[in-house]
């Protein structure tokens, strides 16, 4: 089995374009299909056709760290822009940090890499606020990188791709997710015309091609039987998020509203898609060395459950301290297990904090 074109197969790009088509009504040519080597490949090959050392990317202050690990390693700036209380970027927020960079004299953004459905929090970005962020992005003259990888595992929120709203727009996508293949290492990108020719330098020297062998057996993700199955695993996926947002309901800290607030905040984000819910502990909740980092690790070593602290994922230190999140791609019997689990340790648990903020305060 030998090398591919650059751009990957031209049968499995074909299968590319006709589900866009079919899916979100957007006709795109071939020629702007890149299949890349898993979608870290196409972080890479995106984030050096796109930007220079020394240039101004936004990410949101809760994300995937491989942005903030790969555009730091090629020497770009970050500027980290806070989410809003519903733990989405949009507009706004973008619109805000652009006018402040220009008051404050800084250099402008040059580019922001964002996605929906969120990793780490599950937010989703509606269709309107995603065309107000990809018409801004170009009035602004800003790259805008839209990570799209865990479209398919949605759960009521209807989806929408950049494309639709920008033919400047870059869409990432991957096979891991909805299509169930991470260990092949295989994704794709929909590019603009004028980036067509650069990307296919930067693939031809870094990449030569993805997986041959990966694109072979990507030809059978959108044939029916593959669906029904994959669908499948969605309504898994589900139920599994139904059985810990009902367990996190059971603790009065994490207990929300109709609206979804607790004491008129947010402390569980909307897990509108992919397969993890992520909760902030709340100021009140945490002590010195007795935050989410912590309290992972008590829950590890005691109960044999796993939960991620939000380090990775925050901008800032004490957010990352503040916040955890927890996978539910591991099964409906993993998820109930480890919920229940983390309800008979939370009391427990947050005992331990209350003692620390006392003796804090006796000081």
């Amino acid at each position: 089995m030998g090398y591919t074109d650059a751009f990957g197969l031209l049968p499995l790009r074909q299968k590319i374009a006709d589900f866009y088509l079919k899916k979100y009504k957007a006709s795109i040519k071939i020629e702007n299909i890149v299949i890349t080597t898993g979608s870290s490949g196409a972080f890479l090959l995106a984030f050096t056709g796109c930007f220079d050392a020394g240039d101004t990317v936004a990410i949101a202050s809760s994300g995937y760290p491989c942005y903030r690990n790969i555009l730091q390693a090629l020497g770009c700036n970050l500027a980290s822009l806070e989410i809003n209380s519903e733990f989405k970027l949009t507009a706004k927020e973008l619109k805000q940090a652009i006018e402040s960079r220009k008051k404050e004299e800084k250099p402008p953004l040059k580019g922001l890499i964002l996605s929906s459905p969120s990793n780490p929090t599950g937010a989703m970005l509606t269709p309107e606020e995603l065309k107000d962020l990809c018409q801004l992005c170009d009035e602004e003259g800003i790259h805008f990188l839209s990570d799209e990888i865990y479209h398919g595992i949605s759960y009521g929120m209807p989806e929408a791709t950049a494309i639709t709203f920008s033919s400047n727009a870059f869409v990432i996508n991957s096979f891991s997710k909805y299509y169930s293949m991470s260990g092949w290492r295989l994704g794709w990108m929909v590019i603009p015309d004028h980036m067509i020719d650069p990307i296919n330098t930067l693939q031809q020297n870094m990449f030569i091609n993805a997986p041959t062998i990966s694109q072979t057996a990507a030809l059978k993700c959108w044939e029916s039987e593959t669906i029904a199955e994959l669908e499948q695993h969605v309504q898994k996926y589900q139920k599994s998020r139904t059985i810990i947002l009902d367990y996190l309901k059971q603790i009065p800290e994490f207990s929300q509203d109709d609206a979804g607030k607790k004491d008129g905040k947010n402390h569980v984000a909307p897990p509108d898609g992919g397969f993890y819910v992520y909760v902030d502990l709340g100021e009140e909740n945490v002590a010195t060395g007795h935050g989410s980092v912590a309290m992972c690790e008590a829950l590890l070593e005691e109960c044999h459950v796993a939960f991620t602290p939000g380090t990775d994922f925050e901008s800032l230190p004490e957010m990352g301290d503040r916040r955890f999140r927890i996978s539910y791609a591991g099964g409906v019997e993993t998820a109930t297990e480890g919920l229940k689990q983390f309800v008979d340790f939370w009391p427990k648990w947050l005992e331990r904090v209350k003692k620390v903020q006392q003796q804090q305060e006796e000081q």
